[in-house]
This record gives structure tokens, sequence and C-alpha cells, in this order.
């Protein structure tokens, strides 16, 4: 169970993230990992980027030293201080997930789309992710086999009932069909400048992820990045 001080300490660091609009610079970084330490809902690691060493925080994670990593930047924080850990950090950088492998640099987006994504241009098509375009599903089929479709581009014909702006970075859209059940009857879209209105009837197209969990509580069983929306 989560405690009333560490839900207060999350709570802060969010309202901190939407605070700052320099705090979402989208930039790629590619590394090797020099420490990993669990605490607090959060794996810390050390990072050793061509020299440049820092610590960043993600959802809890597996990864071992010595892993070749990516991960795109959320929010850098000053003086943060851990009480899982009992530690403070001169500097540490937030992120959404840490990938293994080594990815190419995509430059962070400009100041003036960070926190107003409406405003930013298309992303392109998610279907570049793919040799095969993407097929459509319906939500209650997307949770119903969503193991054989994890990683692959999907798309949903669908209405958008709820949408969260600057989140982490990301634009979150929920879509729903009218199929499903409760607790399975929409599916949430993520983008970094892909965005709809609720109410919108759109065709929302990514890349399908399983098991996703974000730390504090915020797990989904299915969730959709790299959208992109089509009304």
């Amino acid at each position: 169970m989560v405690s009333y001080k560490s839900f207060c300490s999350f709570a802060v660091a969010i309202l901190l993230m939407l605070a700052s609009s320099s705090a979402f610079a989208g930039g790629v970084h590619n590394g090797v990992v020099l420490e990993t330490i669990a605490g607090g809902g959060y794996t810390y690691m050390e990072i050793n980027e061509s020299g440049n060493k820092f610590w960043i925080a993600g959802p809890q994670s597996s990864i071992k030293k010595g892993t070749k990593v990516n991960f795109s930047e959320q929010v850098w924080m000053n003086n943060f201080e851990s009480k899982a850990l009992n530690r403070t950090f001169d500097k540490l950088l937030f992120v959404d997930s840490v990938r293994t492998g080594v990815a190419a640099d995509v430059p962070a987006a400009p100041s003036s789309l960070r926190m107003n994504a409406s405003s930013a241009p298309p992303t392109k098509p998610a279907s570049v992710f793919s040799d095969k375009p993407a097929k459509k599903y319906t939500v209650e089929e997307i949770f119903t086999k969503k193991t054989e479709l994890n990683g692959q581009i999907i798309k949903i014909v669908g209405k958008v009932v709820k949408v969260s702006k600057g989140i982490m970075g990301r634009n979150w859209v929920h879509v729903e069909d009218g199929t499903g059940f409760p607790g399975s009857n929409k599916v949430v879209f993520r983008s970094v400048s892909g965005i709809a209105d609720v109410g919108d009837s759109v065709t929302a197209t990514g890349r399908l992820e399983i098991d996703k969990d974000f730390g504090m509580g915020y797990f989904y069983p299915v969730i959709v990045e790299d959208s992109t929306f089509m009304k």
C-alpha cells in the first residue's frame, strides 16, 4: 500500500513537472548503466553517457549493471530528495521507461511545444514503424489478444472520452468504441505531439505495449505509444 507521504511526494513531483515548461525536453539518451538502486516504487540508475555521468529514475526494472540502455527525457529535478533511499540527488532525470540497446538520437522538442502539444505539428503516421500497415481492432479484441499483439502497430476507430495533455512529456488520449467490459472498455493512446479533443470520433493508430507500470499504482495492461489521430 502506498503511504500518504509517498503519495504527497509523487503529487508534488507531478505539479513541479507541470509548472515548468523547460522540464519536458524529449531528447533521447544512450548510455551504460553503472549502478542501480530500487526504492519508493522507482528504479534509480547511474548512467554513463559518453563520459557524462548522471542519475535517472523510472519504473521498477530488472536491468542490470553494465547494460546499454536508451531513454527519453521527461523532467529534470534539482536537489531531489528520495526519502525511500534517504538520499538527495543533486540532479535527477525522471523517465517514463528505460529500454535496452542503442537508439538513434532525437532532438529535443522546442520549448514552445512542450506544454502546448495541440499546436505541435503532426507526427509521422505510426505505420512507419512497421513493414505492415496497421490493422484495425476493437477495444475488446485489444485486451483479449494483447499478448499476441504486443509490439505491433494497431488502430482503433472510436470516440475520445478523456484527454490529459503534457503529462510525463506525452498527451494521453483515452478512446472507447462501445466494446469491452468495465475496466477494459477503453484504450489509452500516448503521443508526444498527436492530440484529439474529447468527443472527437477518431482513427487512433500506434504501437501496442502491454503491462506498463509507471509506478505509484499507475499500471496499464495495454497502452499504445507513438500514436497519431485522424478525425
